[in-house]
């Protein structure tokens, strides 16, 4: 089995190839700014030490190591091999106090060695998202921080006439639906937070861009170069309807002709400290 196929048995159905580790590394440009607003908000201090659940590429862990500085240290966590490599090489090439560990959320002991706990866009990838995170505030320590980051797919709207776009969104939302995921988890934290007995703040932010914004796209047009196997695998498009080796030409095209303003995925962050 590889790496990519064990993650989709977990949930994570973006899979792990090389491709898609790159555009996990893109999310930096998109969400790096909001993310650590929210640890910001969340508490994160000097000295303290955090644990990153699916860590990934380690972006979030990256953020939260300048938050935590040198008297404090990061931990992530993911179950792709190939991205803790990554993480680890990104970590020691900026001097950063993060270090990375191969485990899954549920087989993780030692949640009470941490001042606090922190994740994006993982809970969309847990189908039992609420007995994930009972597990985690029920392992951690009196006053530990919990925060986490995610988007809401259907937010996603643009002005003009953006069809190949709109499509492209329902792709994605839709494997989540198939898959048994929330496409929609940001709205979910207040619900999954309050299920286990946490009382979070929350924060909403929005990216805005227009037709010109070219990374954009190009971090569209991978995600559902990414997503296609899922797409294909659970019947919500072929591969020649999609034709995603052209894909970033024609949403471009589009976005020429249309002069859109368009609105990303909202990102919400929630926050709260365990009683």
């Amino acid at each position: 089995m590889t790496v990519g196929e064990n993650a989709r048995d977990q949930g994570y159905v973006l899979g792990h190839s090389d491709r898609e580790l790159e555009r996990l590394e893109q999310q930096a440009t998109f969400f790096g700014d909001m993310t650590r607003d929210v640890l910001v908000r969340a508490g994160l201090a000097p000295g303290m030490q955090v644990l990153d659940l699916g860590c990934g590429v380690g972006d979030v862990s990256m953020i939260a190591a300048d938050l935590v500085g040198a008297d404090g240290a990061v931990t992530g966590i993911d179950i792709s091999p190939d991205a803790l490599a990554i993480a680890e090489r990104r970590a020691k090439a900026s001097g950063r106090a993060a270090g990375f560990r191969h485990s899954s959320i549920d087989d993780f002991e030692g949640f009470d060695g941490f001042d606090a706990v922190v994740g994006r866009f993982i809970m969309v990838h847990l189908p039992k998202a609420r007995e994930t995170l009972g597990r985690v505030v029920a392992g951690a320590k009196p006053g530990t921080i919990v925060a986490f980051a995610e988007l809401d797919l259907s937010t996603v709207s643009a002005t003009g006439e953006t069809p190949l776009l709109n499509r492209c969104v329902q792709w994605i939302a839709e494997v989540y639906r198939r898959a048994g995921l929330d496409p929609n988890p940001g709205t979910g934290l207040f619900a999954t937070f309050r299920a286990v007995g946490l009382k979070p703040q929350m924060y909403g932010m929005t990216r805005i861009g227009d037709g010109g914004d070219v990374p954009g796209f190009v971090f569209l047009a991978e995600s559902v170069r990414s997503m296609l196997p899922m797409i294909e695998k659970l019947g919500i498009a072929s591969a020649a309807e999609i034709e995603v080796d052209t894909l970033l030409t024609r949403l471009l095209a589009e976005a020429r002709a249309a002069d859109p303003c368009v609105f990303y995925p909202r990102f919400i962050g929630a926050w709260a400290r365990v009683e």
